[in-house]
């Protein structure tokens, strides 16, 4: 009997039929591989289970609360999912039927990667094996930075390697850093209400953790690595000093007049305060889009308009972000004589 784990072995199961070998590769530390002979329990019925199993070969069968047997055999097409992991409280009992060979991994690193690799089918995702420092110099916020400070940057970045399952960032810390990724995954979650969500899957050459460096208000999300991997980390004073201060354009209540009366482009002023705040005190013609949600409205934004952001720090925070995404973005300061 083999006794050792093969790689095209574990892509024959969902999710790892979606990750490249290289990515399994980083991910084998993380699998535990082990043997039953016949007619030994794998997992009992009602016990919880920190961990999803697969069979790799021999068969066994699963017996629910109605004592209703389903087998499994380890070479057949249909053996492609964890055996019974859809609850952490395993809903059958499994039992061997002959000598079975398995992998298992915690469960929530297997949620991490399954998040990471269902999410990604619905964005726009670089190759992998992309330079990072490419993949970052060619976004739409470096094309704003003097090269000088570019200079700097990579200067002032410390690199941090970083492990499955680590987390990064939680919701609500004060934020000091931010990130890019230069090897690896993660994913991008948020809690609200109790509810948690899943955002958004990350990897090589993005940037995150400046929306809290930019607001000064707490980290909006947590981010979670989904493989083993390594990131550039920036303090918030060199994040504020190169990158934050070059690209940011203010002006004050007359230059917006002007800029609306006599400017080329039409011009939007966003209210990025809260819902709330806004109706309290509101601010005529502007459009309020809360900056927790800037991100989710930017596909109804268009790039032929002037953006000009208020809302004090969370104004500064939400031109980071539309400067990033690519648009003209100005913050508006009350009451404040700003030069050109």
């Amino acid at each position: 009997m083999d006794n050792t784990l093969r790689i095209e072995q574990i892509q024959h199961f969902v999710p790892f039929d979606e990750l490249s070998t290289s990515a399994i590769e980083e991910l084998m530390p993380h699998f535990r591989y082990h043997q039953l002979d016949s007619h030994k329990i794998l997992f009992k019925r009602g016990v919880e289970d920190d961990e999803c199993h697969f069979l790799i070969n021999g068969e066994l069968d699963l017996a629910d609360e109605q004592f209703n047997i389903t087998k499994i055999r380890g070479e057949e097409a249909e053996n492609f999912l964890a055996l019974d992991s859809s609850h952490p409280v395993h809903r059958c009992a499994a039992i061997t039927q002959s000598h079975c060979s398995f992998f298992s991994i915690k469960r929530h690193y297997l949620e991490l990667i399954t998040t990471w690799t269902e999410l990604r089918q619905s964005y726009e995702q670089q190759d992998e094996e992309a330079d990072w420092l490419e993949a970052l110099l060619t976004s739409n916020l470096f094309n704003r930075i003097p090269p000088a400070n570019i200079q700097q940057l990579l200067m002032r970045f410390k690199e941090r390697s970083v492990s499955l399952g680590e987390v990064i960032i939680q919701q609500g810390d004060e934020g000091n850093e931010c990130y890019v990724i230069k090897s690896g995954k993660a994913v991008i979650s948020r809690t609200s209400h109790g509810v948690p969500e899943t955002l958004a899957a990350i990897t090589t050459g993005t940037l995150f953790g400046e929306d809290a460096l930019t607001s000064a208000l707490p980290r909006n999300a947590s981010v979670t690595m989904s493989s083993d991997g390594e990131l550039m980390v920036l303090t918030q004073e060199d994040f504020t000093t190169l990158l934050k201060n070059p690209v940011l354009e203010y002006l004050n209540e007359t230059q917006l007049h002007e800029l609306i009366e006599d400017g080329d482009t039409g011009t939007v002023v966003i209210d990025v305060r809260t819902r709330q705040e806004a109706i309290a005190h509101p601010l005529p013609k502007a459009r309020n889009i809360p900056l927790a949600h800037l991100r989710h409205e930017l596909a109804s934004l268009s790039p032929e308009f002037i953006y000009v952001t208020t809302g004090e720090a969370r104004g500064e925070a939400a031109a980071y972000i539309l400067n990033e995404a690519g648009f003209q973005t100005k913050v508006l300061r009350f009451d404040e004589q700003v030069s050109n």
